[in-house]
């Protein structure tokens, strides 16, 4: 099934790629920022695109940014390559919320599009961030760089 408005309440990852061709994975907490792009796409449906990550081999060691009590999923995902972020505002009260996805996990060696088999190929094309490195950004601020909508009390 593909989603054509946010997913409220679920908490899946999107995909997009960024000026060196890596490729970063975004983790909502079922209310953070998905990019229009994400939610408009025929290829794969937001709720399986993690699933399909986790399905590809383990091809990078992994650096753990943030201390957490289940990095299980995150870790995952790093391990096959993939600059990892969470949207920890989910956790936090209005006067804490940095209104940003915030780095968990990168990986060693992380993959490119073109080492990436169809559709997650095509779903990551769909969402590019040119002007940025994910191996520089710690925090990713999305809605100012991308047209998205958002879950929750985002909206």
């Amino acid at each position: 099934m593909t989603i054509s408005t946010y997913p409220d309440g679920l908490d899946c990852v999107w995909l997009a790629s960024d000026r060196n061709g890596h490729l970063g994975a975004f983790v909502t907490g079922g209310i953070g920022p998905i990019p229009v792009s994400v939610l408009g796409t025929t290829l794969l449906a937001i709720e399986e695109i993690e699933g399909v990550v986790c399905e590809l081999p383990p091809i990078s060691e992994v650096r753990l940014l943030v201390q957490m009590k289940r990095p299980f999923d995150f870790i995952a995902m790093a391990q096959r390559g993939f600059f990892v972020y969470d949207w920890r505002d989910v956790h936090r009260t209005v006067h804490e919320l940095t209104h940003s996805y915030e780095a968990i996990a990168f990986p060693s060696n992380p993959i490119t599009m073109e080492m990436l088999p169809e559709p997650l190929r095509a779903v990551a094309g769909e969402t590019l961030l040119p002007m940025l490195a994910f191996v520089d950004e710690t925090a990713l601020d999305i809605m100012d760089k991308l047209d998205c909508l958002s879950g929750g009390q985002m909206q």
